[in-house]
């Protein structure tokens, strides 16, 4: 009786080992064999067939980028400046070209249009972009996110006669 209990708790062990060693073992094989499958369209890919033509070289990028802006809706005018300096006139129906230098930074402009909410948005130079802007009329203000109320012109709020910030308190 005494064996037969002593037994059982090695049998277990054995049987977990055997059980982790076979998992183990088609872990591995499924590794290689999709090591050697990726390995296998790896050279098909690279190979060319005989009627293909080698792919051409890629050519070096330009030396400048052209950022191209567009006003929404396109049949306003539109005015873009980059600080003090105006880049140029988004006109209706027609963008606005800008050649840069390449990798020569950022540029954050400003587009305004008449009637309508000033926008300023950034353009980047590491690669040819368009910057589509929409303009919000002046009467639509209030369905931007984070528009605030304007306060009533006047004295802010205090009452008359009070005589200074106390509100009239001794």
């Amino acid at each position: 009786m005494m064996t037969r209990l002593m037994t059982r708790p090695i049998a277990r062990r054995a049987w977990r080992m055997r059980l982790g060693l076979l998992a183990a073992s088609l872990l591995a094989t499924s590794l290689l064999v999709m090591m050697g499958l990726s390995a296998a369209v790896a050279d098909d890919a690279g190979a060319p067939g005989a009627g293909a033509a080698a792919p051409a070289p890629a050519k070096p990028p330009s030396a400048n980028v052209r950022i191209v802006f567009t006003v929404l809706p396109s049949t306003k005018k539109a005015t873009v400046t980059w600080g003090k300096k105006r880049l140029g006139v988004i006109g209706p129906h027609a963008p606005l070209i800008v050649q840069r230098p390449r990798d020569s930074g950022p540029l954050d402009v400003v587009v305004r249009a008449d009637g309508c909410i000033p926008v300023q948005t950034r353009a980047y130079t590491f690669e040819d972009s368009k910057v589509a802007v929409h303009v919000t009329p002046n009467d639509q203000k209030n369905t931007l996110l984070g528009y605030r109320e304007e306060l009533p012109a006047g004295d802010g709020g205090v009452a008359p006669g009070a005589s200074g910030p106390d509100g009239g308190a001794r």
